[in-house]
């Protein structure tokens, strides 16, 4: 299973995952509670000139409402990223006037043609 796939799977069930790319506007106030997911990779642990794993980096950003109380979910995160392989994710609150901004990062590495 990919990791696009295993993240949403992991998240669909704590709030609506959106494509991944899909952020507000600058200045949009956020009225909607969502979740949008986006990772890169690396190649690594090299022999002969190929990669034998790739890491990724992992971002989930939730999204809420400003007044919304999104503890629970913050937490229904982290815990559903660990469940499904991924590293305890670093965590930034980057709310500001316009809503709730969560932000989530962690890894995972995965053995090469796995994917």
């Amino acid at each position: 299973m990919s990791i696009y796939y295993r993240l949403e799977a992991a998240l669909e069930n704590i709030a609506p995952v959106l494509p991944a790319g899909y952020e507000p506007d600058e200045g949009t106030n956020i009225t909607d509670t969502y979740i949008v997911m986006r990772y890169d990779s690396i190649p690594a642990d090299f022999g002969d000139d190929e990669p034998a794993h790739e890491i990724f980096s992992l971002s989930v950003r939730l999204f809420c409402p400003s007044g919304t109380d999104s503890s629970a979910m913050r937490r229904e995160i982290k815990e559903a990223l660990v469940a499904a392989g991924f590293s305890w994710p670093a965590y930034t609150d980057a709310s500001d006037k316009n809503g709730q901004h969560h932000i989530f990062e962690c890894e995972c590495a995965e053995v090469v043609g796995l994917e």
